[in-house]
């Protein structure tokens, strides 16, 4: 492991003008790629994980892990992506991906699809492959570890690893699905990374190699092209597998050996010089419709070659302690009243793509506040590269360093197979030796306790080396010029530096909420394996104890009726109801409490959102941080602070949001969409509108949700909790005080929408070839027919299978034709059944023709068993992996607390799921086909 990994997200990218290549021993060992890192350096690797090596060098890694309790997760990772490349490649490499389920050797054009979805695996959060700059990974997560499941996922592992056909028919078919996905990706955040990689690695090859390519490349790829690219690098000695599930390693080990031992590379490998960064400019800019505001700056060092020495992890858990301190700095600062930005966070990435190594700073704020926003991160960064680190920081990072690394330690032995293999991926990319949470904490703790200012002195300096800052803003409008910017970065880094304000410690206040609550009743629920609570004071609680992820507890506080009873003339305020736990409490503000936490190695975290039926806070925790988790809901609720700072929160982030959602078509469709389905009712539209944000201010939030607050509350507690210390946490907190007046219920019914032949057309700022299409069939909400909401969502993958052969594969006029159904358990009456693609609007008529026709055959004769089969299948293991996970139970143990109907839905799903029949699904599509005036959604380019 390599402390303080960091992962580049896109918009944070700037590279400085200089190189200055790291300090290191003459007589450090360097890395190996391709080859395991613990073999060459002698390390322990996990001692879990079997790893090898083929004579063709082919490398895997097999672990048996038990979470979920069934389930496999297998990964073929080629070491090559988009940089390998040559001029008239760009996008092959991606298309190729693409490639691999359109037909092998011993595998049909189309096929591939079909028997994953045989084994009960969703498109998506099971069968998936992305392609990246430095590498390809193909991803199969089946819901049972059976022989059968691995022998397809072994086979189609050596399909793709030299037996693809690249038959130039599917390659034309798949051309459009290409194109289409170019389409669907290029929004105004795509195109502001573009802008700043193109300015600050000017030089390498990555400007030129986006995994996605160029338009007229896709265009003219042919067999030929794509089978020079895969030649070159599906090799075995590029690749690796990983296999991580209930499963006997040593006979996956000698699977491994006999299906792969006779892969021979085809063709030498691909080489490349990755060049050297030359930015054009010291500071650049993009400005565009739909641009998240926000500033980066960054410092540049050519990448270091050395390998994972126990000295190099020293060095980086270093770093990773600095760097933690710097962001505690930026994180102080943004939370006092009157902060010029929202957030800055820095980073530190070892590598980007082997071309260079960066730590970068990203800044959100305001677009006319850029100046003072800038200054003052620039300001903290030169404060605390002249002071140094004190003593308080050091030990506000070192605990929070240590916290981090005791949890993930702790939830080890429950960490999902997906988790792990996509680890060691991610591993195997950077040249690391893979170790367990275990691992790294013992070798972390010596190194942690031995840490002092002046290492922390000398971590800073490494960090902050070579060259830079580079400055880079992106801004919906009102460009500044570079010209500005390079003046204002310039008088930054020059200015006087004053004295850094110092926070108090902080004392806990809220360590009691009253006379601490009394039970007057409690139940058990042997088959939701949970127990009730009622206290005096009106509120109750619902804990499910679980072993699905140890150490881990999930809370959620259900207040007041949510969006349902929002006072008419606050419901524009609705989508700020998330921003509430940043006005802090009377007492404390957010800074405070989140320093609080930082301080005392407590994991708390806090969020509130708006549900149809409640307002609902919650979080994540670890049982040592359940009753101080309580305590900080408990306060936030009962001691709403609504301080300044939320509403300088909102005045900045509210305009970003409002630009950047109209100029997404798919968001604008979606907010269509349920605007239509409710009738107009924006109560239950989760995607806000811009005037509804433009209108909202922060005296809103008090009358809309200060009577919920102080109300009755239902908690639920899902995880890795005794129902004892539930309820006593409860009676000290939510429980605690004389009883509250009860939550009258408020129906929560929308007015559904009446048919039209006309489609109900919305319109956004986006790229003018960018639309949507959608046609939309009313049913009946859960309660009123459950039968049929389990039939719709068979019938709704059946369609999409339907529609991936002819409108994807044959037509190629999307990249992915979605279907979806739902009845819902919270908005009496609601349900639907609906189909929607992206595509240019010159597409619609053909796509409405198809889907008539489609339905029309759909309606006139029941399914085949295999076609029923793939459809219901993956709904039932699905809903079977789910009920695995916290998140399932804290998702729908709030609604049976609220409406025990809702208990049927969950316990019953699987099975319902299961006896859907052909004749069911005909059943339905008849009675679909028979509407003609399906409700009708359109997104539009204005």
């Amino acid at each position: 492991m390599v402390f303080g990994r960091t992962w580049i997200i896109a918009s944070v990218l700037a590279v400085p003008l200089l190189m200055v290549a790291p300090a290191r021993a003459d007589d450090a060992p360097l890395k190996q790629p391709g080859l395991w890192a613990q073999d060459y350096l002698h390390r322990e690797a996990d001692p879990a994980m079997r790893f090898g090596t083929l004579p063709n060098g082919l490398r895997y890694a097999i672990m048996h892990n038990d979470t979920p309790s069934d389930g496999v997760a297998m990964r073929l990772r080629i070491g090559s992506g988009s940089l390998k490349e040559r001029d008239d490649e760009q996008g092959l490499a991606h298309y190729l991906e693409h490639m691999a389920f359109r037909g092998s050797t011993h595998i049909a054009d189309g096929e591939v699809v079909r028997m994953l979805e045989r084994h009960g695996l969703r498109f998506g959060p099971d069968t998936n492959a992305f392609t990246a700059q430095d590498e390809t990974v193909y991803m199969f997560t089946f819901p049972k570890a059976d022989a059968d499941a691995l022998d397809t996922g072994l086979t189609l592992f050596r399909e793709i690893g030299e037996r693809l056909t690249l038959a130039g028919a599917a390659v034309d078919a798949e051309r459009g699905v290409i194109l289409s996905e170019e389409r669907l990706r290029d929004t105004p955040p795509y195109e502001s990374i573009k802008a700043n990689l193109g300015n600050s690695l000017a030089g390498t090859r990555l400007p030129q190699r986006w995994p996605i390519g160029l338009t007229e490349t896709i265009k003219a790829a042919t067999p030929e092209r794509l089978r020079r690219y895969y030649e070159a690098n599906y090799r075995p000695d590029n690749a690796t597998i990983v296999i991580v599930g209930a499963i006997d390693p040593a006979k996956v080990e000698a699977e491994i050996k006999t299906r792969f031992a006779d892969w021979k590379p085809a063709a030498p490998a691909d080489r490349i010089d990755p060049g050297i960064p030359r930015p054009a400019h010291p500071a650049a800019e993009f400005v565009a419709a739909g641009v998240p505001d926000a500033l980066s700056l960054s410092w540049q060092r050519p990448v270091d070659p050395r390998a994972e020495t126990i000295a190099y992890d020293r060095e980086k858990l270093a770093e990773l302690v600095a760097m933690t301190i710097f962001n505690n700095r930026l994180g102080d600062r943004a939370a006092r009243p009157g902060s010029p930005y929202v957030e800055a966070q820095g980073q530190i990435s070892a590598s980007l793509y082997g071309v260079a190594a960066l730590t970068f700073v990203q800044i959100s704020a305001a677009p006319e506040k850029w100046r003072e926003a800038l200054a003052a991160v620039v300001e903290e960064q030169r404060r605390l590269i002249a002071d140094g680190a004190g003593e308080t920081d050091l030990k506000r990072a070192l605990t929070q360093t240590t916290t981090m690394l005791e949890a993930a330690a702790a939830n080890a032995t429950t960490r999902k197979d997906g988790d792990i293999a996509d680890a060691l991926v991610s591993a195997v990319n950077d040249d690391q030796v893979f170790t367990s949470p275990a691992q790294d904490l013992a070798l972390a703790r010596p190194m942690l306790a031995a840490l002092t200012p002046a290492d922390i002195g000398a971590a800073l300096s490494r960090v902050f080396a070579g060259a830079g800052p580079v400055l880079f803003r992106a801004a919906q409008a009102g460009p500044v010029g570079t010209p500005a910017l390079e003046a204002a970065l310039a008088s930054d880094q020059h200015a006087a530096l004053a004295a850094r304000a110092v926070d108090a410690a902080v004392v806990w206040p809220y360590t009691r909420f009253g006379t601490p609550g009394s039970v007057v009743a409690r139940q058990d629920d042997a088959a939701l394996g949970t127990t009730t609570v009622r206290f005096a004071n009106g509120s109750r609680l619902m804990v499910k104890p679980t072993a699905f992820e140890k150490d881990r507890i999930t809370v959620k506080v259900l207040l007041g009726n949510g969006r349902a009873g929002a006072d008419p003339a606050q419901i524009h305020a609705l989508w700020a109801t998330a921003m509430l736990p940043t006005g802090g409490t009377g007492k404390l503000a957010a800074g405070d409490i989140e320093r609080w936490a930082q301080a005392g190695g407590r994991t708390i975290a806090t969020e509130m959102k708006a549900d149809p039926r409640a307002f609902v806070l919650g979080g994540t925790t670890r049982p040592a941080d359940f009753q101080s988790e309580m305590q900080v809901l408990a306060a936030e609720a009962r001691d709403a602070g609504f301080r300044p700072e939320l509403g300088d929160k909102l005045a900045a982030i509210g305009p970003m949001i409002a630009g950047q959602i109209d100029a997404n078509a798919g968001a604008v469709f979606s907010r269509a969409l349920h605007r239509l389905l409710t009738g107009g009712d924006t109560r239950y539209v989760d995607v806000p509108a811009a005037a509804d944000i433009a209108a909202t201010r922060a005296s809103d939030l008090p009358v809309l949700v200060k009577d919920a607050l102080a109300g009755p509350a239902d908690v639920v507690v899902v995880g890795d909790v005794k129902v004892d210390d539930a309820i006593a946490a409860m009676q000290a907190t939510f429980a605690a005080g004389p009883a509250l007046p009860a939550r009258a219920d408020v129906a929560a019914r929308p007015v559904l929408p009446a048919p039209s032949a006309d489609p109900h057309v919305a319109y956004h700022t986006g790229r003018a070839d960018q639309a949507y299409y959608g046609e939309y069939w009313l049913l009946p909400d859960y309660f009123t027919d459950p039968r049929l909401s389990y039939t719709a969502r068979v019938a709704a993958a059946v369609l999409q299978s339907r529609l991936i052969d002819t409108v994807r594969e044959k037509l190629g006029i999307t990249y992915t034709p979605m279907t979806d159904a739902a009845a819902s358990v919270q908005l009496a009456g609601l349900g639907y059944l609906g189909a929607v693609l992206e595509t240019p609007p010159a597409n619609f008529p053909t796509f409405r023709a198809i889907l008539a026709s489609e339905l029309k055959d759909l309606a006139a004769k029941p399914v085949t068993p295999d076609a029923l089969d793939r459809a219901r299948r993956p709904l039932v293991e699905g809903r079977i992996k789910d009920m695995e996970s916290n998140g399932f139970w804290a998702t729908w143990l709030p609604l049976v607390l609220r409406d025990p109907r809702v208990r049927q839905a969950v316990l019953e799903s699987r099975a319902g799921f299961g006896a859907v029949s052909a004749e069911d699904v005909r059943a339905l599509f008849a009675r679909i086909a028979a509407d003609t005036a399906p409700l009708t959604v359109e997104a539009r380019a204005k």
